[in-house]
């Protein structure tokens, strides 16, 4: 049987950022999208750690060996570079597998964004005693958000979002979850900003803490069945 082309897959329509960590060693993750963007490591104190997963695929660890130190390790994608993650009018989607550690401090998974100002972002944070996800948009000097309960650091799970129009769809492992807040306004135009995976866009603070795997993003809304899918086809 011949093999299926990346961009012929259903899932892969639209998608603007695939970081599928096939390198499995050095300091650079490409985008198997067909944007062929290139995320860079960064580090003060060591180096972000590839790790060989449960079925055979790679992620990186970031800032995880070091819980008690403000290490910054991250990784980034220029401006210049991921255009195609400037989403305002759009809907898209986002996608990610993690396993963090739990500092009591809001940490950032991944965002192209200035608070208040414009763009998006996803952190994982507390609110109250419990863990949440919130993704939120920035425009005219303020933001809106939605957010997501239940997620519980020590384990893997996958994150998965959709944003269509005014409305946001958290999952997890594939299957719908209560999202709360909103609604969504428009984010303004973040053209000029980096993408960033793993720190506030300032990278001085909000360090994710965890091992993560294929971070994704698509330029519409998934389906529900894709949402699903992308958990079938992405155990790390």
């Amino acid at each position: 049987m011949p093999a299926t082309h990346y961009d012929s897959l259903a899932l892969n329509e639209d998608i603007q950022l695939d970081l599928s960590m096939l390198e499995a060693n050095g300091l650079f993750v490409h985008d198997e999208s067909k944007n062929h963007s290139m995320a860079t490591m960064h580090s003060s104190v060591g180096v972000p750690l590839w790790q060989q997963l449960a079925v055979g695929n790679f992620g990186l660890s970031i800032n995880a060996i070091y819980p008690t130190l403000n290490t910054n390790q991250f990784l980034d994608i220029p401006a210049a570079d991921c255009t195609n993650l400037n989403f305002t009018t759009t809907d898209y989607s986002l996608a990610m597998w993690f396993n963090w550690t739990d500092t009591g401090l809001s940490q950032i998974m991944m965002g192209k964004y200035v608070v208040d100002s414009r763009g998006w972002e996803v952190y994982v944070t507390k609110i109250g005693a419990a863990e949440s996800i919130t993704v939120r948009h920035h425009h005219g000097g303020t933001r809106t958000a939605t957010y997501s309960l239940g997620w519980t650091p020590g384990e893997w799970h996958l994150f998965s979002y959709s944003r269509i129009g005014a409305n946001a769809y958290h999952y997890r492992d594939g299957v719908p979850i209560a999202t709360i807040g909103g609604p969504l306004q428009d984010p303004a135009s973040s053209l000029v900003d980096d993408f960033r995976i793993g720190c506030r866009y300032t990278e001085d603070m909000n360090w994710f803490k965890a091992k993560f795997h294929r971070p994704r993003a698509w330029s519409r809304a998934l389906t529900a069945d894709e949402h699903r899918l992308l958990y079938r086809l992405g155990y790390p």
